[in-house]
């Protein structure tokens, strides 16, 4: 990884202050065309296309031309110092390989002229985009292979559809949607007083793991609390949702939540830093494995006064396939194999963050299939990534009812591949989808305000009411079996339409692959 880093580094301070690139070619029949990129950049800051660019645009569907332009104003708050810390991990490095397929060019002299452009590009600045990519590639003329431009363009042209059509269209399915549960009521604080507790524990893999407590004073020997443990997702710690917990602990739930020792924050900032160790392939497998742990100590600890028997579980991306695991989908090595592959298919770019992510090492892995902690009677998955570690087989198997919460404009977990075609499999009744429209893959976390709203979406502060809403009435129904308290979602094939603008919420009970293939053809197969 070191001698990568330093290859691209050193390619980019040779080769990058020396040229730049000028125009964009490809093949196009039998003839070669070329494209200066200044065009391009004058096209997306929404001027009219130049001559050679119009030549080009007229063999595009207009939808094709919103995501080209889509693509090229899409900007990362991304400083060369961040490019540099990313191409050095695993990610980086297959998200290089991926893009290299856009270059007809040898693999090694793309990915590191490649590399060098990303460096560079985000070098002037704070944010980093596609026009800056090209203009800092260190070769004169860039050339396209235009059958993988093509299955690029063809994802990117689905993906702007989806965001803009799938909310719209799965509200439609079944009829108009009835008005839901009032969520933000739902989220108002309880009466309960309860004391939050710190400490750390000896796990199997490491020595020492960070995790705290809310100990509602409602709970003792007499009067067992229910336990609620949440999940952190990658890059994240416990504080990003202790909110769900403290409005929990103030109406008489045991909250226990962790920072996990492979994937928090912590660990991924000293990985990239190099004071740390860098995280071993797919360590975060064991992460359920963790959160059984995490319980076993709340049982070691608060026995007496928390009810381990009957636990609930809630986590967001990473930690939202935890919960998935512990809740009885069995891990299908093979799946992911299977789909890790089109990774390597020359023709097809995948950028969908959480395939390329899975598929890190694939091969490198321990058998182990079941997580299942009986323990765990309900779970709440939070933007999970489902896919392709498991498969429809798999899911099939969760064996509580599971809230699974989507954000259509997710680009880190995208909803249809990571929690609706996962959901289509789910056959334990009580279960829910919730459609979140505008919703991004932060939106609901904690002190992330400082992040564009390009990636936190919009209204955080309603966002994270919304969870704890949702939260709040799904454990009251299923893990306290309060049997009064109003349902998420109808059931059958009616929808339940809460929340508010700009991030109202579709609640569903039910939803099949034959549905998904009515909104959208093909959606399937969205990478």
């Amino acid at each position: 990884m070191k001698r990568f880093l330093s290859a691209v580094i050193g390619f980019g301070a040779v080769a990058a202050p020396a040229m730049s690139a000028e125009r964009i070619s490809f093949q196009l029949g039998e003839f070669e065309r070329s494209i200066p990129i200044d065009e391009l950049a004058d096209y997306a800051a929404g001027k009219p296309p130049g001559t050679a660019l119009a030549d080009i645009l007229r063999l595009f569907k207009p939808s094709e031309k919103q995501a080209l332009r889509k693509a090229l104003n899409q900007s990362a708050p991304v400083n060369a110092v961040m490019a540099s810390n990313y191409l050095s991990t695993a990610l980086g490095r297959r998200t290089v390989q991926q893009l290299v397929k856009l270059i007809n060019q040898p693999t090694d002299v793309a990915g590191h002229a490649l590399a060098a452009a990303l460096i560079e590009g985000a070098a002037n600045g704070d944010s980093l985009s596609l026009i800056d990519v090209l203009q800092a590639y260190p070769l004169p003329t860039i050339p396209v292979n235009v059958g993988a431009v093509g299955s690029l363009l063809r994802s990117l042209t689905q993906q702007f559809n989806l965001q803009n059509k799938l909310y719209a269209r799965l509200s439609a399915l079944g009829g108009t949607p009835e008005s839901g549960p009032d969520l933000l009521a739902a989220a108002q604080p309880g009466s309960t007083r309860f004391e939050q507790v710190s400490f750390s524990f000896k796990g199997r893999v490491v020595d020492s793991i960070k995790a705290g407590a809310y100990l509602p004073q409602t709970a003792t020997a007499r009067s067992q609390a229910p336990l609620v443990v949440l999940a952190p997702g990658l890059n994240t710690d416990m504080n990003a949702l202790l909110y769900v917990g403290e409005t929990l602990a103030s109406h008489g739930y045991a909250v226990a939540s962790l920072d996990f020792p492979f994937t928090s924050a912590d660990t991924m900032t000293a990985a990239i830093k190099g004071t740390g160790a860098i995280p071993p392939a797919n360590a975060w497998y064991r992460q359920p494995i963790t959160v059984s742990e995490l319980i076993d100590q709340v049982e070691k600890r608060w026995g007496n006064r928390v009810d381990t028997q009957r636990v609930g579980v809630l986590g967001q991306s990473l930690g939202g396939y935890t919960v998935t695991a512990l809740a009885g989908a069995e891990l299908d090595w093979p799946n992911l194999v299977r789909g890790c592959q089109q990774l390597n298919d020359p023709r097809t770019v995948v950028l969908n963050p959480a395939i390329v992510w899975q598929c890190t090492a694939p091969g490198r892995v321990v058998k182990q299939t079941s997580f299942r902690d009986p323990r765990v009677k309900v779970a709440v998955a939070v933007n999970p990534v489902t896919n392709p570690i498991f498969s429809s087989q798999s899911m099939s198997r969760v064996a509580v009812p599971m809230l699974v919460i989507a954000g259509m404009k997710d680009v880190f977990a995208p909803p249809v591949s990571q929690q609706l075609t996962p959901f289509t499999s789910l056959r334990q009744p009580g279960s829910v989808l919730a459609v979140q429209k505008n919703g991004t893959h932060l939106s609901f976390l904690d002190a992330t305000s400082n992040l564009p709203a390009v990636i936190t979406g919009p209204d955080q502060s309603l966002a994270r009411k919304e969870l704890q809403g949702m939260a709040k009435l799904f454990f009251d129904r299923h893990l306290l079996d309060q049997a009064g308290t109003p349902p998420l979602a109808p059931a059958g094939g009616e929808a339940f339409q809460a929340g508010s603008t700009p991030l109202p919420l579709l609640f569903r009970s039910s939803l099949t692959m034959q549905q998904l293939e009515q909104v959208e053809p093909g959606l399937k197969e969205v990478p």
